[in-house]
């Protein structure tokens, strides 16, 4: 077996997971505060018999995914139902697996009379969930829930530390850490929702990219393979 056709596989591998990542991307640029994800490639030393062969035992792989918080653009809706965050923050929803992270989107009055995502979480205040009695709400820009001049709550906004990365569950939310900072350089918008922060162009320049980088591995393979074939060919002639 030619020992060289196995890094081209995993190459070819690496660019098929690649491509995953940036159709995600392109699915979602119409999900409010979507963040692009990411790769960052890496290699890994094969487990071969045998003295390992310099270029031919390192194998290349996609060794981590991260998510890009870069901001995305705030549209502007003219629902007051609409919340978008302008700056390195999130507002906390309480939700059955415990707290969680939310950029803004849709929000909307659950059952229990409480400021509430459209999975019908509540998010939370300074002092728990918000209830939001009947009346016109207003969000100021900093955070100020009000319904009819009347203060009802602040939107806990909370930062994560410089050397916390921030961990996806989903594509709307993001996990708690443990440590957390206060948002001191967010500002809120109402009837204003983050759009994804995908460039549509890139990312499909990028595609067209990885899929030619995939196809030329397919015919280095193809090509192994038909000489692997010969060397067979030839021993049993001889």
């Amino acid at each position: 077996m030619n020992r060289g056709i196995y890094p081209v596989v995993a190459g070819a591998i690496t660019q098929e997971r690649q491509l995953e990542l940036l159709a995600h991307n392109l699915g979602n640029i119409h999900t409010t505060g979507f963040k692009k994800d990411d790769s960052v490639f890496g290699t890994i030393l094969a487990r071969s018999v045998g003295q390992p062969v310099a270029g031919f035992d390192l194998f290349p792989q996609v060794a981590t995914v991260r998510p890009d918080t870069s901001q995305g653009t705030l549209k502007f809706t003219g629902h007051d139902m609409d919340v978008g965050l302008q700056g390195d923050g999130y507002l906390v929803v309480s939700t059955v697996d415990g707290l969680r992270h939310f950029r803004g989107g849709q929000l909307k009055i659950n059952s229990k009379g409480e400021l509430a995502t459209q999975l019908d979480d509540p998010v939370l205040g300074e002092n728990g969930p918000i209830k939001v009695p009947a009346g016109t709400m207003n969000i100021d820009r900093k955070g100020i829930v009000n319904v009819e001049g009347r203060q009802v709550g602040k939107l806990r906004i909370e930062s994560l530390p410089p050397t916390t990365v921030a961990v996806k569950v989903g594509d709307r939310y993001w996990q708690v850490p443990n440590q957390v900072t206060e948002a001191t350089n967010v500002e809120v918008f109402q009837a204003s929702l983050e759009q994804a922060n995908v460039n549509p162009s890139m990312e499909l320049v990028n595609m067209i990219k990885v899929t030619r980088a995939y196809e030329q591995m397919q015919k280095a393979i193809q090509s192994m393979d038909e000489m692997t074939e010969r060397m067979i060919r030839s021993a049993n002639v001889q």
